[in-house]
């Protein structure tokens, strides 16, 4: 009987810790854009040079460099690698997160806290650094203020004042 339960309680807490997970273990590509009209979808594309690089966003190409190996941490937290640019991760561009700051492809992942938004067609996820910086959430998103033309960096921007949201659709394996 005590093996009976115990065998019920790890399998409901396997199966708690799978349903935990926001999106699955896999190789995704990130985006923005409008759901209907995919000629606008803009994807993050890594872009290293001989130390790191950075992340910008650009129309779809067959690349490598388009594509982003997510990997749970636990704890809603999720690590992205550039399929392109393998043990180079979605990280900090400088040794500081702060609004404004870019991120780049690193050697050092970042643990980004991963949210679901909105639902439908309309589903996307918002990455958010793992800490608070001044008090603010700092989420990952676009420099595409005025006067600046594509393709976008991507950085960190205040939660809640910019697009912060961008939809992932798995890539077959």
């Amino acid at each position: 009987m005590h093996q009976t339960i115990l065998t019920l309680v790890i399998l409901l807490l396997i199966a708690q810790t799978t349903l935990a997970y926001v999106l699955r273990n896999g190789d995704y590509r990130i985006y923005y854009g409008n759901y209907q009209a995919p000629i606008t979808h803009r994807f993050f594309t890594a872009k290293p040079n001989s130390r790191d690089g950075n992340v910008q966003m650009y129309p779809r190409e067959d690349s490598n460099y388009q594509i982003w190996r997510l990997r749970n941490k636990g704890n809603g937290k999720v690590t992205l690698e550039s399929k392109g640019a393998r043990g180079k991760y979605l990280g900090l561009g400088r040794s500081d997160a702060r609004p404004g700051s870019y991120l780049g492809v690193v050697h050092k992942p970042v643990k980004f806290r991963i949210t679901r938004k909105f639902g439908g067609p309309f589903t996307a996820y918002e990455l958010a650094y793992p800490k608070k910086v001044d008090g603010d959430t700092l989420v990952v998103s676009l420099d595409n203020g005025e006067g600046r033309e594509e393709p976008y960096f991507v950085n960190f921007a205040i939660q809640g004042t910019v697009l912060g949201a961008f939809k992932m659709s798995r890539v077959s394996d």
